[in-house]
């Protein structure tokens, strides 16, 4: 059985020690208890200028709605600390027909019952008897325990650990091999149970807006049980799924990442004793958020210096600075390399949906340099012009095609039908046919690549080309070898 435990934050005596009796109480009973301190609802209250993304930290509770949970606990009193009650009526309907308790009394809502002088490590009992009893029809109770002294040589035992947390942060560059042996250290510095999420980018958050969580996330950091688990960069999973899929047994702490409006992942952290220095969680997200923003900002780089010698080489292997200036080709009246972009991200804004397809084809005139050497540059011109003809004639009106390099072509189309593809591939292997025989003076030959996509709300216009690219590359090393 899964339960949520929704609380302010551990600075709070009281909210500390209740979690802490929730969490001897969820091991005893075998409940998989996840803490998620999501701070205060903003008003206009407790709004600040000096700190206008509050709001941000309360985007953990949204992780709830579509994970397998079975009963929820919340602290409304001290989430909703200065919220009027129908903030925090609305706050509670916002999770639906899940069972849930508060730890106050709020009309409407069913809350956790003990004496009012109850402590609140005994009110963390309670709560979770009564969760369970509510969801399973059935009455429960958990062996008592007392709560150890929280020692001065805890407090700096917890202190080194932060530290060398942060320290190992700066260093991490997680498309390198020291993956290992940074997070191999990381385990030895005392985090027995730590994983990060990525999220698929930053996504804009705002007060008003609100967010809407991304659909997939990728896990960057696994350390179970003291040991740094096999990274797997290219493992991708469904937000949804992160709680069945975490490997940290027991009670967990789930805690969201952001900058500004931008929310970057979250982690989870197994449960343990150093919450009760107060700003343990804190300082941690802190140090994730500097290791997972410079991540992004290591791969944006890279990102961009790609870019940047690609497109020295597309100048260098096309002398004609004219194809890189406007919009269109000036030979075959198509769009260049730049009005092709345009048009393309244009195309899949407005049409690439959820039950369409993609259809990305590059064509490449692998004997125009021999057209132009051999028969001169004004045949060179009448072959691109012929190529230009039939690319409009296999792909239509509603394809955006582009002259994208002196001998290379770029086509993109967004249709309803699955293996359009095939179909285009069976048209151009009978038109490049039919174009290698009209000429009796040269072979106008080409070489072409044809890659469909379904819609994902991740993939970008950069990876359908690069993909494709890559499959054109294939298709000229198989020619070579031929």
């Amino acid at each position: 059985m899964r339960v949520g435990l929704l609380i302010s934050e551990f600075k709070d005596k009281n909210v500390c020690d209740m979690c802490l009796g929730a969490d001897i109480a969820a091991r005893d009973l075998g409940v998989e208890l996840v803490i998620f301190p999501g701070k205060y609802i903003i008003t206009d209250k407790n709004f600040s200028d000096d700190n206008p993304y509050e709001y941000q930290y309360q985007a953990v509770f949204d992780y709830i709605y579509e994970a397998g949970f079975d009963g929820l606990i919340v602290d409304i009193e001290r989430i909703g600390n200065s919220a009027p009650i129908l903030k925090k009526e609305g706050f509670l309907k916002q999770f639906g027909k899940k069972p849930l308790l508060t730890v106050t009394e709020l009309e409407g809502f069913e809350k956790v019952e003990y004496k009012k002088d109850t402590p609140y490590f005994e009110i963390g009992f309670l709560a979770i008897e009564q969760i369970l009893s509510k969801v399973s029809d059935n009455k429960v109770k958990a062996k008592r325990k007392s709560i150890n002294e929280f020692t001065a040589e805890d407090v700096i035992s917890v202190n080194s650990r932060t530290s060398a947390l942060a320290e190992l942060s700066s260093q991490c560059n997680y498309e390198k091999d020291n993956y290992d042996l940074i997070f191999k250290k990381i385990a030895q510095a005392g985090f027995k149970n730590f994983e990060v999420f990525l999220l698929e980018s930053p996504q804009i958050c705002s007060m008003k807006k609100g967010w809407k969580v991304p659909k997939y996330s990728k896990r960057i950091i696994t350390i179970h049980d003291g040991k740094a688990d096999k990274f797997d960069k290219k493992t991708d999973m469904e937000t949804s799924d992160i709680f069945d899929l975490s490997k940290i047994k027991g009670t967990k702490i789930i805690r969201n990442v952001f900058r500004g409006e931008e929310q970057y992942g979250l982690f989870i952290i197994g449960f343990e004793d150093s919450v009760r220095t107060g700003t343990f969680d804190d300082l941690i997200t802190s140090i994730v958020l500097s290791g997972i923003r410079m991540n992004f900002l290591r791969k944006r780089l890279i990102d961009a210096e790609e870019e940047l010698t690609q497109c020295q080489e597309e100048i260098a292997r096309d002398g004609s600075v004219l194809d890189h200036i406007g919009d269109k080709d000036y030979l075959t009246n198509l769009p260049n390399r730049r009005g092709f972009f345009t048009k393309a991200y244009d195309l899949l804004k407005k049409d690439f949906k959820e039950g369409k397809y993609a259809v990305v084809a590059y064509i490449d005139m692998d004997s125009l340099k021999n057209i132009n050497a051999i028969h001169g540059h004004d045949e060179g011109d009448h072959a691109v012009k012929r190529v230009a003809d039939i690319l409009e004639e296999v792909f239509g009106k509603k394809s955006v095609c582009g002259r994208i390099r002196g001998d290379e072509f770029a086509v993109i189309e967004v249709t309803d039908e699955e293996d359009k593809a095939e179909e285009l591939r069976i048209e151009m292997a009978r038109q490049n046919n039919k174009l290698l025989m009209e000429n009796t003076k040269y072979l106008n030959h080409l070489i072409y690549s044809i890659c469909e996509f379904d819609y994902e709300e991740s993939l970008s216009l950069r990876e359908m080309l690069k993909e494709t690219d890559d499959n054109l590359k294939n298709m000229r090393r198989m020619e070579t070898l031929g």
